[in-house]
């Protein structure tokens, strides 16, 4: 039992920094599950004997799965609590990852990586509705800033870790580690984090009506789109750089994911930054100069690739950038969309989870289709991503302002 909770109760006690660390770590379930596997899947396009897009699927669906169980894992928690749901949906991320890594075809591998990302929601969609519970709505902008830089640690060294293991030893290995890290999150769940909800029997009754109310606020709908377009432009620049890398430049798994490395250690400064700030500067302003910064980094990339040709450095130098820029907008953004309804925490959360998943799903499988080898539809995809997420993150700040 969490020391924090007893069941059908609210913590209790100030959350610490035990509490702290747990979020974290059932948050990096989703991430570790998405960036790991990456540096593989030129390998099992190889292995399988598929086509590339083929290939592309046993990433683009699990992230698809994820986007599903967010609509789902919010509004049950909200109806049976944190906890049950939590446990489920972690046990469910571990079985697909264990599926996938035994799969004798692709179709097997398929399955398990959506199982997987369905799964792997859960953390995704709680680990804010939790936070919201136990720090407030007041502090909830921080503390996703927080989470999220802490967070990125482990997407950071994922693809090195994914693109030696790949290297070393098979595609395989990269889904015995995501299984693993699914038996300890039930144990962090149960141990540390407990119950943080207020479980509502009735929710389920205005389910429908809950997610038409929160999709009919222009400002939530504006804030969930700002991150979700951001999103896009991300995984538009990571799906077709990992191909790029492998097809066009013959470069190896592992240099990979070393360059990889620069755009989780962006989006990590800027959401330090963004907690940071908090307080400092308004929210409005983060999220409008934090998206105008990701438009500008996607532009000099386009203009640098276009100028002295596809290299590694310009492609991963302007995503170091973009997610900075990115780092900056999408806590704030996410808690305004959090905060639009408190009755409706669990519920909005999985709405902002899975548009930012289901973006970056689909942009990420259609810049591959679209891609020649030369760039073009990375960029093309990347610079018009940027430029949506800016345009509803003015739109919602001119909102709230008005």
């Amino acid at each position: 039992m969490s020391a924090y909770s007893q069941p059908g109760s609210v913590t209790p006690q100030e959350p610490g920094a035990a509490l702290f660390l747990a979020l974290v770590a059932i948050t990096l379930v989703g991430p570790l599950s998405i960036h790991l596997f990456l540096p593989a899947v030129p390998h099992v396009r190889a292995a399988f004997a598929v086509d590339t897009s083929i290939a592309q699927l046993a990433f683009s669906l699990s992230m698809i799965g994820m986007a599903a169980g967010t609509l789902v894992y919010g509004s049950l928690s909200d109806r049976f609590g944190r906890l049950p749901v939590l446990i489920l949906g972690i046990g469910l991320f571990a079985v697909g990852a264990a599926l996938a890594a035994a799969a004798p075809s692709v179709s097997v591998l398929i399955l398990g990586r959506v199982l997987q990302g369905i799964g792997a929601a859960s953390g995704m969609v709680l680990a804010r509705a939790i936070a919201h519970d136990v720090y407030g709505a007041d502090r909830l902008g921080q503390m996703i800033a927080y989470l999220t830089a802490a967070y990125v640690v482990g997407p950071m060294f994922a693809p090195p870790i994914g693109g030696l293991l790949t290297d070393a030893l098979s595609w395989q290995s990269v889904q015995i580690v995501p299984a693993a890290f699914g038996i300890l999150g039930i144990i962090v769940a149960v141990m540390i984090i407990g119950e943080t909800g207020k479980p509502d029997p009735d929710q389920a009754i205005g389910m429908i009506r809950s997610y038409c109310a929160l999709i009919g606020d222009p400002k939530f709908t504006l804030f969930a789109l700002c991150p979700a377009f951001g999103t896009g432009a991300f995984f538009s620049l990571i799906a077709g750089s990992t191909h790029l890398m492998s097809d066009t430049l013959d470069r190896s798994a592992t240099e990979y994911g070393l360059y990889f490395m620069l755009g989780p250690v962006g989006y990590m400064l800027g959401n330090y930054l963004s907690g940071w700030l908090s307080g400092r500067v308004t929210a409005n302003t983060l999220v409008v100069y934090g998206s105008l910064m990701s438009v500008l980094a996607a532009l000099t990339m386009s203009g640098l690739i276009a100028y002295l040709g596809l290299l590694p450095i310009i492609l991963f130098g302007g995503c170091a950038v973009l997610t900075l820029g990115q780092g900056l907008v999408m806590p704030q953004a996410q808690a305004a969309a959090i905060a639009t309804d408190p009755t409706l925490a669990g519920t909005a959360s999985g709405v902002v989870v899975f548009l930012q998943f289901l973006f970056g799903a689909l942009l990420g499988q259609l810049v591959i289709v679209g891609e020649d080898g030369t760039g073009t539809s990375l960029c093309s995809f990347v610079l018009i991503s940027s430029v949506l997420s800016f345009a509803c993150g003015v739109a919602a700040t001119a909102l709230v302002n008005r």
